[in-house]
């Protein structure tokens, strides 16, 4: 028996482990995509399936096995979808392949949809708490129990005092191993944004905007969609640390991410590149639109009042150059953007130039110098 019912652990632990591996290096899009719930709940069927086949007996007349557990832990990670797809797999094999159809096949498949009823009653995902768990696994075990009690025609009480403390432990473990991957992968997935994160503003920095970037161009080669790079830099930013003080430009780069954020929509990635300046990529943006989305960040940062530390109020200008994409090559946006960011301060500062616009001042100054 102590065999059997460590292969039946030992399988169900070590799946779900190299299952959930698995599972981590995909998309996080992809987590609550419904392919992937498929997938899932078809893993875990199968795993449900297998595990028929590593039973442990429980008295002289019965055998049980941890085929529910299979089906919680769908209904736990997956959701209704995936336990139903899990509950179908069980339910189906047992009925139909196991040990052949009949009346004792009908009883035993009922307590698959049975369990699945009871995880997707109490079962909660990461909000699932402890009291919850047990008593989600004391009900699974439970219906097992009056199951084999009547395909063996009464089940002693020395059984049932085995088989429960030995489904509620072997649950118990799984969903704490399920629960401390879970932990491990989100506390990897801070740090990892923590170390994509300016530590003041957190928009990207400038090693983020870099892999961004290649992304960016990588996806605009293969789709044909273009995009554009827009430099941002705040205008006499220096005087407002020499004059309130550097708390005072801390506040007002604050305030200038948030004046972002509200302006550019969320598949747009902000960076901040240094000191005052920023970095927009901007999806889906050509050389014409770039005019619009760049003038209206442009107002809105004039029109916002920048409160400082000690209660005081402040009125700030941006300038910003951009370069799009395929107008200007991949090797030359950063420098056309910067050049354009330049001619706007230049110029006066508080406005905005293209790599377009350079271009075309180039030529009407060439044509005057030709044509006198």
């Amino acid at each position: 028996m102590l065999q059997s019912l460590f292969n039946n652990f030992t399988l169900l632990t070590t799946v779900i482990f190299f299952g959930y591996m698995i599972k981590n290096k995909m998309p996080d899009r992809l987590e609550t995509a419904l392919c992937i719930r498929i997938l899932l709940g078809s893993s875990l069927g199968l795993l449900g399936v297998v595990l028929m086949y590593y039973n442990f007996p429980i008295s002289g007349h019965a055998v049980a096995d941890f085929r529910q557990l299979p089906i919680l832990i769908s209904v736990y990670m997956g959701g209704g979808i995936s336990g139903v797809i899990t509950t179908l797999f069980i339910a189906i094999y047992r009925l139909l392949f196991l040990y052949g159809l009949g009346m004792h096949s009908v009883i035993a498949a009922i307590n698959a949809p049975v369990t699945f009823l009871i995880g997707l009653m109490f079962l909660r995902g990461r909000k699932t708490t402890m009291e919850r768990l047990i008593l989600t696994l004391a009900l699974s075990a439970s219906s097992t129990v009056i199951v084999i009690s009547i395909l063996s025609n009464g089940l002693p009480f020395k059984a049932i005092g085995l088989y429960f403390p030995l489904f509620i432990l072997a649950g118990m473990f799984t969903f704490s191993m399920l629960r401390y991957l879970r932990n491990k992968d989100d506390s990897i997935r801070m740090m990892r944004e923590a170390a994509n994160r300016d530590f003041l503003t957190s928009l990207y920095n400038s090693r983020a905007f870099e892999v961004k970037m290649e992304h960016k161009i990588a996806a605009a080669q293969r789709d044909k969609i273009p995009f554009t790079l827009l430099f941002v830099d705040i205008d006499h930013f220096k005087q407002v640390n020499d004059r309130y003080g550097h708390l005072a430009g801390d506040a007002v780069l604050l305030q200038i991410a948030d004046v972002m954020r509200e302006t550019f929509r969320p598949g747009d990635h902000i960076a901040r590149k240094g000191g005052e300046e920023f970095v927009i990529l901007v999806d889906r943006c050509d050389a014409e639109q770039i005019k619009m989305i760049a003038e209206r960040l442009r107002s809105n940062v004039e029109n916002h009042v920048f409160l400082l530390p000690d209660g005081g109020e402040l009125r700030l200008t941006i300038s910003a150059g951009s370069a799009t994409y395929p107008n200007e090559h991949e090797e030359e946006l950063i420098v056309k953007a910067d050049q354009a960011l330049y001619q706007a301060k230049e110029a006066g500062r508080n406005r905005v130039y293209r790599a377009a616009d350079l271009f075309y001042e180039e030529t009407i100054q060439k044509s005057i110098y030709r044509f006198p």
